[in-house]
């Protein structure tokens, strides 16, 4: 299971950041913004109980008011603004606004002069500011409180308009601020998606190392990238030339036991010669087939993973064809010519030259090769008109040294080789009847199929002709 990736990390992170950031400029402007409707508001008060202050008046009827109040408000019933004047803590006149309620008096801890909320019922909230003043009247001071209060629904009708303005505004900033940090993210993550692709072309054997002129940061890791893949090539090579060093320095060694166990044989000594011949027989089969093993590029090796197929194949029939009973057949090579296979040349040249070298050997008349494509994935197929394989030897036949049949030349190595070579690339052999008559193998290559594009030749390795098989094959 894969992690998400970095991008839809940062795209992420970055929301939430822009989330985060918008919520406490948000919840700052509100709180701001309240603040300033509590001065207004207690401004109001301070002018409205001032005009109050002003008006009251007492006389020998009593306290009164010397003129009309400038707020309508006062006059229609719970209209949001009241007034109240308390004589000893009774009420003596009050707002016709408020109706049956009472302005209560300053809570416990209020300071005097401060504006302070009271609540009423069914949720209701007064914004209200009072003064204690004292009259003479007669000769007798009386004290009164004066009260003025608005509601705190318009209050909270300004709030919470505030804050859908505000939201609106929020959110469209916070759209174009995602926007931003996506492209920003997605430009600076553009290094990377060409690395990425230079990384598919190596893949895919289109160039051999991560060329481009890549940032500060990323070309480091080009660089270290391609001194891997210098490495790895040389380190193949070595490995190839150590085990072609290892056959030549086996051969002769070999080919003098093999003159020991017909030494043996002219000493009158059967038995022990052809103990010496089998084992001679298990030590060249284990040497061959892990030579042809490490010769093999495999599907990780970087660049010129691409081979011609039809060409490839021209290239061997022409060769096989030289051996015995194949001038006498005919070999049918329909592959089309912009057919390219994702492969390693030599590797492929071990592959099918093993395979056609099989057919020679058992076909009456014809061998033929052919390829099917789908889905970007090429099944190649080479059908013989032999006698066929029965079912029950298939499964064996890759095994060392297992054969179909004892009376013909070969090591039965053949097939285990050619299995062992497609393993490398993730593919299988299949063996089943032809439609010809004989026995069809079979195999498909994953990756990519395209047009052919100019390849260069088979690169031939030492001591045997370009797309030669190794070994010579048999089911």
């Amino acid at each position: 299971m894969s992690a998400p990736s970095l991008r839809w990390r940062l795209v992420l992170l970055a929301a939430l950041t822009i989330a985060v950031a918008l919520s406490v400029a948000g919840l700052s402007l509100v709180l701001i913004f309240e603040r300033h409707i509590e001065r207004r508001i207690e401004q109001e008060l301070d002018v409205k109980l001032t005009e109050l202050l002003s008006a009251f008046a007492l006389d020998a009827s009593g306290p009164q008011l010397s003129r009309a109040l400038s707020d309508p408000r006062y006059e229609q019933p719970l209209s949001g603004a009241y007034w109240q004047i308390f004589d000893e803590r009774a009420p003596a006149l009050q707002s016709r606004s408020l109706w049956d309620q009472t302005i209560a008096a300053r809570p416990p801890g209020e300071s005097v002069g401060r504006a302070y909320e009271i609540s009423w019922p069914k949720g209701v909230t007064l914004y209200t500011l009072d003064r204690e003043v004292t009259l003479e009247n007669g000769g007798s001071p009386r004290a009164f409180r004066l009260a003025v209060a608005l509601d705190h629904a318009d209050a909270d009708a300004l709030r919470q308009s505030f804050i859908n303005d505000v939201a609106k505004a929020l959110g469209a900033i916070g759209a174009v601020l995602l926007i931003g940090s996506w492209l920003q993210i997605n430009l600076g993550l553009r290094p990377l998606a060409k690395l990425r692709r230079r990384l598919g072309a190596i893949h895919d054997g289109q160039t051999a190392r991560l060329d481009g002129v890549f940032p500060a940061e990323v070309a480091p890791l080009a660089e270290d990238f391609n001194l891997l893949l210098a490495r790895n090539e040389d380190m193949l090579r070595r490995a190839r030339e150590r085990a072609g060093a290892l056959a030549h320095g086996l051969k002769t060694p070999l080919t003098i036991l093999s003159g020991e166990a017909r030494r043996l044989d002219s000493l009158n000594m059967p038995v022990a010669a052809a103990t010496l011949r089998e084992q001679l027989g298990l030590m060249r089969n284990h040497v061959e087939r892990e030579l042809a093993r490490a010769r093999s590029h495999g599907s990780a090796s970087p660049g010129g993973l691409h081979t011609d197929a039809r060409r490839s194949v021209a290239r061997l029939i022409d060769l096989v064809s030289r051996m015995p009973q194949g001038r006498a057949m005919r070999f049918d090579n329909s592959l089309a010519a912009s057919l390219t296979l994702q492969i390693d040349p030599d590797d492929f040249g071990e592959i099918i030259g093993n395979l056609l070298d099989n057919a020679r050997k058992y076909a009456r008349a014809s061998v033929r090769v052919s390829a099917a494509l789908a889905e970007g994935l090429v099944t190649l197929t080479i059908d013989d008109d032999g006698p066929g394989i029965p079912p029950e030897l298939r499964g064996r036949l890759a095994e060392r040294g297992e054969r179909a049949s004892e009376e013909l030349e070969g090591s039965g190595l053949g097939l285990a080789i050619v299995r062992d070579l497609l393993a490398d690339y993730g593919a299988a052999l299949t063996i089943a009847d032809s439609p010809d008559g004989g026995c069809r193998m079979q195999f498909t290559m994953p990756g990519a199929v395209r047009a052919a594009a100019p390849q260069a030749a088979l690169k031939p390795q030492p001591g045997r002709p370009a797309g030669a098989a190794a070994v010579p094959a048999a089911e």
